[in-house]
């Protein structure tokens, strides 16, 4: 049967206001009414089965064509009515009929029992017709609302995509849907008890879990998985992405997880499962087969136990940057969870842009921590946030300031959070994203920065830190996993030398000493003359250097494969002899000539990687790489020069559809300020200039 789509006037009225598009993601919801259909959502972002979709071009609206109503944007979620279809596994048909005058083509996603990121792109060939019907099969559907806004399938422009351009069509023009179950999901041939329990030293423990049945399905999780603060609901499992250039680890293709505290009950259909248990970079993973029998009661105990302890050294661990919004409430299962990937610290903040802000922080300073034993809930600020400078990040602040008169002027904030004993910095090195450079190259002259965050999804960025390294300029290294942008929290992280001081402020003083090196896995130890990352080491002329270096790795998550000793940002030693403990020694001397910076990385063989901060040799003046001066210096006079012409692009901007016109405003208001910062940055560097 052909369905003929038919919009209401609400919708045309409610999609024409930017502003009320909603929450992170920007959702509103369709009044589209179609057979076997809840619900249709459209986003401003979104990242369901793996498409992550990005609406830089204005927002879904109704239009008329030959006189059958459609819906014009770039992309729609459906939720499949429950009644209809719920936790199936079949294969389904959806019929598409779309205006092809106005879309070449489109991808699609779906909830599916085996693969998490299922994106699949569709391309029409030339013709001159003015509709197309394409049919897609969808192969083992579960429509069982895990898509955000608990959608089941996906339809989008091609050219949605994070990677895709902004200057081409970026919009469909959809006038039809019609799903058709085959109902050939089988009946459920009986259930059986399943307990876990999760120990450490004899006592319960939070850990990530995965469960899949031979067939690669995982069972929804039971009401004992920890709920997890997601965007703006609340979910009881997410999924390991695989989207960007790398992959994290995990021994099964079905790559959704959820989080249990140490017990878990549910009901699960008859047949042979595979348990996954881990807890962080620190742990053994562990993988056990069970099965499941008709009436009976199945129990797993399962003892886990650490490959290293890096908390009982004095490091502390912790992601920069996690995004949950949070009231009192919140703080017992978001440790729980937090807990379960084995942060001591974790930095949740509170996402900002020019006109209004995400996941929010219920309290700053003392009155918004929350600690458990040795895993603590510090409160922070992304924000500002533009694509104009770049997005930043403020952590251990006392209160929030976001003055509008002066939002695009980050320096001023950042003063303002370090009178607050805060620090400041930027997101997003890793991936340059954001015009991240244009922000760096006109406040780490003056001293307004104080970390890059060059550590994410599996990136490690280190190009832009080692050019304002070699220019003299210190800069703490961070990570962070961006969730639920990209990773679990931790999946990125610090390890921050605090000793016997098991503070959460030591924490933070630590941090700004850059006693800490990133990691997504390797573990690092590092001194040189026996002094840890972030020393400030004075030598006289012709002194020895003496480095001893260390990297292991977890052989769960993969093998070491290289050690590098970094000097000025050059290679000068390495290693690849592998021990058996799946570990690499570094020894290395040199006498000193003059000042230098020195620091260690360490890469696994796929993904893993880690990087220390630098140990700062001087002999009476300061740390630079001369040689590499002017041509960095020149390239920031480059960028500098982009603040006089740069406008605000909403294509740019995650928040487009709240940010642009509040963006536009600003840039106007205060580019005369921004100005007078660029022209103070640029006497830093045409002194470097005149000195080389």
């Amino acid at each position: 049967m052909r369905l003929t789509v038919a919009l209401f006037l609400f919708f045309a009225v409610h999609a024409s206001h930017g502003h009320e598009f909603s929450g992170a993601h920007g959702t509103v919801e369709i009044d589209w009414t179609l057979p076997n259909v809840s619900r249709v959502v459209s986003t401003g972002y979104g990242d369901s089965f793996g498409a992550d979709v990005w609406t830089r071009k204005g927002f879904p609206e109704p239009v008329d064509v030959d006189g059958r109503q459609c819906i014009e944007g770039t992309n729609f979620l459906f939720d499949i009515d429950d009644t209809y279809a719920f936790d199936i596994d079949e294969p389904v048909t959806v019929t598409l009929l779309f205006d092809r005058t106005r879309t070449t083509g489109f991808m699609y996603g779906w909830d599916q029992n085996v693969e998490a990121e299922n994106r699949t792109a569709v391309t029409f060939a030339e013709s001159g017709a003015q509709w197309y019907e394409h049919t897609i099969t969808l192969p083992r559907a579960r429509f069982a609302n895990r898509g955000e806004s608990k959608t089941d399938l996906l339809i989008a422009s091609l050219n949605a995509t994070w990677t895709g351009d902004p200057n081409v069509n970026h919009k469909i023009v959809l006038c039809d849907v019609v799903v058709s179950r085959s109902n050939e999901t089988l009946p459920t041939q009986g259930t059986g008890g399943f307990r876990l329990a999760i120990r450490e030293d004899g006592e319960p423990t939070p850990a990530r879990v995965g469960l899949y049945d031979e067939t690669g399905r995982m069972p929804l999780p039971a009401v004992g998985a920890i709920a997890i603060n997601h965007y703006d609901e609340q979910v009881s499992q997410i999924f390991l992405r695989k989207t960007f250039a790398t992959v994290q680890p995990w021994p099964h293709d079905n790559r959704r997880i959820f989080y249990v505290d140490g017990v878990y009950e549910a009901e699960l259909p008859v047949g042979r499962y595979q348990l996954v248990v881990t807890k962080g970079p620190e742990y053994r993973r562990q993988t056990l087969p069970f099965e499941i029998t008709d009436g009976v009661t199945t129990s797993l105990d399962v003892v886990l136990s650490r490959w290293t302890h890096m908390a009982d050294a004095g490091w502390w661990s912790g992601d920069d940057h996690v995004h949950m919004t949070r009231t009192p409430g919140d703080n017992t299962s978001i440790t729980t969870l937090t807990r379960a990937e084995d942060l001591n610290v974790t930095n949740v903040l509170q996402m900002g842009n020019p006109y209004d802000t995400h996941f929010t922080q219920y309290a700053f300073g003392d009155d918004g921590r929350f600690r458990t034993g040795n895993h603590a809930l510090g409160p922070g600020v992304e924000d500002p946030r533009t694509a104009v400078r770049g997005h930043t990040i403020s952590l251990n602040i006392q209160e929030v300031f976001r003055p509008a008169d002066r939002y695009l002027r980050y320096d001023e904030i950042f003063s303002a959070y370090r009178r607050q004993g805060g620090m400041s910095g930027y997101a997003h090195v890793a991936g340059r994203l954001f015009n991240v450079e244009r922000g760096l190259a006109v406040d780490v002259p003056l001293g307004a920065v104080d970390f890059v965050e060059l550590l994410q999804d599996g990136v490690l960025e280190t190009e832009l830190w080692y050019d304002f390294l070699n220019m003299g300029f210190k800069l703490i290294p961070m990570a962070g996993s961006d969730f639920p942008y990209y990773n679990p929290p931790g999946a990125e992280r610090n390890y921050v030398f605090v000793g016997d001081d098991q503070s959460v402020d030591a924490y933070y003083d630590a941090l700004r000493n850059q006693r800490t090196f990133v990691t997504n896995g390797p573990m690092l130890d590092f001194k040189v003359n026996g002094h840890l990352p972030g020393t400030d080491l004075v030598l006289a002329h012709g002194d020895d250097i003496v480095v001893e270096a260390h990297a292991s790795l977890n052989p769960d998550i993969e093998t070491i494969d290289r050690l590098e000793l970094i000097v000025q940002g050059d290679v000068v030693a390495a290693a690849s002899d592998v021990s058996g403990d799946n570990s690499l020694s570094l020894f290395w001397t040199a006498k000193v000539l003059e000042g230098t910076w020195v620091a260690i990385r360490a890469y696994g063989v796929d993904q893993a990687v880690a990087h220390t901060a630098p140990v700062y040799v001087t002999t009476g003046g300061g740390f630079e790489k001369w040689s590499a001066i002017p041509a960095t210096a020149r390239r920031m006079l480059e960028k500098l020069a982009e603040f006089e012409y740069v406008e605000a692009d909403s294509t740019q901007e995650l928040e487009a559809w709240s940010v642009q016109s509040p963006l536009t405003n600003m840039l106007a208001e205060q580019r005369a300020a921004i100005l007078e910062r660029v022209d103070d940055a640029r006497l830093v560097y045409m002194r470097m200039l005149d000195t080389n």
